[in-house]
């Protein structure tokens, strides 16, 4: 991995909310390589003392109530920049909870990197985060960032960027930067992102399935669907390098290619079965509806919606290359979600863990 450049990390005090996840977890590995002055991590629960967890120091606190407020305060006191990745995924079908975590804790954790005087926030967005796009070119940075109305994930990230925009204008002092990626996945998360999306009754199924026999089965998928993914060390790299840069503003992040219906069917070698994309959102709605699939269709709309994403400014301002091809990164993801691999951490570890852990 190439070398950073400004030679500010080994002295700085990096906060990291969210750190025991996916990216949190990659962000950890990657500042530990930087010799850091001194890393600091908010979960919700304490991961284990093995690596990358080892070292840091850890704070306790949901994100989702007013008690964080005071752990806030203490977690940012002297801190030269903060990483906000905090954010739950689900439970889809309780909005207030998702509501309390994703915006109201990205509202308490913006109000106490002000108080603090925090030099540099780093925010992670998403892809999520834009309005739908065309899929003949990549679109950069100054797409609109309105969202895909019918996904909640998106109206949530949208909106948080809002408050990140209007915490810009508010502390003009403040670095302010927003990584975008597309789908993060990293082997070491195939068992959270597992429960995250199939849920406890389809991810079970999924396991149980060689990854021979998994490949005879067909994969029902519509034609005007579109993924782009990224390894979470690559994203974990670009947040180094932002933070080593001071670099403001918005990143998009993703690794080559951009899959269609039919990549992805290649990439993973199985057969796509095509299905009209209103056929296979209403299958998701009567599934969600009964409790077998705990994702709403919106995830759908999302993978449809959104727009290729366009690298350069990663690029040029950071020298930042993914080093991970999406399509080795997708079959070494499915890979280890068929044998049931993880990370130790507890929300990484292959056992069922707490879906809505905000970390």
């Amino acid at each position: 991995m190439a070398e950073l450049t400004s030679g500010l990390l080994p002295g700085m005090t990096v906060a990291v909310t969210g750190a025991s996840g996916n990216v949190g977890t990659a962000l950890l590995r990657r500042l530990a390589e930087t010799g850091v002055g001194e890393v600091r991590g908010l979960a919700r629960r304490r991961p284990p003392e093995t690596e990358p967890y080892a070292g840091v120091r850890w704070f306790s606190a949901d994100l989702g109530t007013p008690d964080s407020e005071p752990v806030l305060a203490e977690f940012l006191d002297g801190a030269d920049v903060v990483v906000h990745l905090a954010w739950a995924l689900i439970p889809d079908r309780q909005p207030d909870l998702l509501h309390a975590v994703n915006i109201e804790g990205t509202r308490r954790v913006l109000a106490a990197a002000g108080t603090a005087g925090v030099p540099h926030v780093v925010h992670m967005s998403s892809i999520g985060t834009y309005a739908a796009g065309p899929q003949e070119h990549p679109v950069r940075e100054d797409w609109p960032t309105t969202g895909i109305p019918s996904s909640q994930y998106s109206r949530q990230k949208s909106e948080c960027e809002q408050m990140v925009r209007d915490f810009d204008a508010a502390h003009p002092q403040t670095t302010v930067s927003v990584t975008r990626p597309t789908l993060v996945l990293q082997p070491d998360a195939a068992s959270e992102i597992g429960r995250y999306f199939l849920g406890p009754v389809l991810f079970p199924v999924a396991r149980a399935f060689p990854g021979s026999v998994a490949k005879l089965l067909p994969l029902p998928l519509p034609s005007s669907l579109h993924l782009g993914f990224v390894h979470a060390d690559d994203v974990a790299d670009a947040i180094a390098r932002i933070i080593d840069r001071q670099a403001p503003g918005p990143f998009n992040l993703v690794a080559p290619p951009n899959f269609d219906a039919d990549g992805i069917a290649a990439a993973l070698g199985v057969r796509r079965v095509p299905v009209p994309a209103v056929v296979l959102r209403t299958g998701m709605q009567a599934a969600f509806l009964a409790h077998v699939l705990q994702i709403e269709p919106g995830w759908l709309d999302l993978g449809i919606g959104v727009p290729q994403l366009d690298t350069t400014r990663a690029r040029t301002q950071l020298g930042w290359v993914a080093r991970h091809r999406g399509g080795d990164l997708l079959r070494e993801f499915v890979a280890a979600l068929s044998k049931g691999e993880g990370h130790t951490g507890a929300l990484l570890h292959p056992g069922t863990g707490p879906e809505h852990t905000p970390a």
